[in-house]
């Protein structure tokens, strides 16, 4: 019973000491969703599944796990954001500005994300199976770990790109503008299933 007792008052003391678990500020989302002026918001975690973010300024902005699946991203302006763990599957990134993003461990599956600016952008670990990257410039991204089977990379500037330990069976690319991307990384390369033109400049 003097056990039972004990238990039974440790336990909300223990339970008082758990973190809160970082969420989005409400405020902040409502400012995007309003004005798609939101440049430095805290955005993490934020439900953003399939919003119109067009041409929205979210520059420095901490998306960190935000859910933004099927969200129109056109043209908006994302460059050094966090966007870690953020879900952007079949969204929207037609010429958007991404350069520095972090996006480690995002799943762009199925996105469009071509004609984007993704230089010097964070890619490692992210999950690209089936994106369109077609006529984006990677310069000088991180796109080590990275899953791009089945993704379209024709005409994309992949000069200095890492891609150590990627998936690239089945990408759709040429390479014209990667005469300094470390292609030789990607051990899980399967070259007899890379298609495109070019494509023995790529062993």
């Amino acid at each position: 019973m003097k056990i039972t007792i004990l238990v039974s008052l440790a336990l909300p003391i223990a339970i008082s000491f758990v973190p809160a678990v970082k969420a989005e500020n409400p405020a902040d989302v409502k400012r995007l969703l309003e004005t798609k002026q939101c440049q430095g918001c805290d955005l993490s975690g934020a439900n953003l599944l399939g919003a119109d973010l067009s041409k929205a300024d979210l520059r420095g902005a901490n998306l960190s796990g935000a859910r933004l699946g099927g969200a129109n991203l056109f043209a908006a302006n994302l460059a050094n954001t966090n966007l870690i763990n953020a879900n952007l599957i079949n969204a929207n990134l037609f010429n958007a500005e991404l350069v520095g993003a972090n996006l480690n461990n995002a799943d762009l599956s199925n996105a469009n994300i071509s004609s984007v600016n993704l230089s010097n952008a964070n890619l490692n670990n992210a999950n690209l199976s089936n994106a369109n990257l077609g006529i984006s410039n990677l310069i000088g991204a991180n796109l080590n770990n990275a899953n791009l089977s089945g993704a379209n990379l024709m005409d994309a500037n992949m000069n200095g790109v890492s891609l150590h330990q990627a998936n690239l069976v089945g990408v759709n690319m040429n390479v014209v503008n990667s005469p300094k991307s470390n292609l030789t990384g990607a051990s899980r390369v399967n070259w007899s299933e890379v298609t495109g033109e070019r494509k023995s400049e790529a062993r």
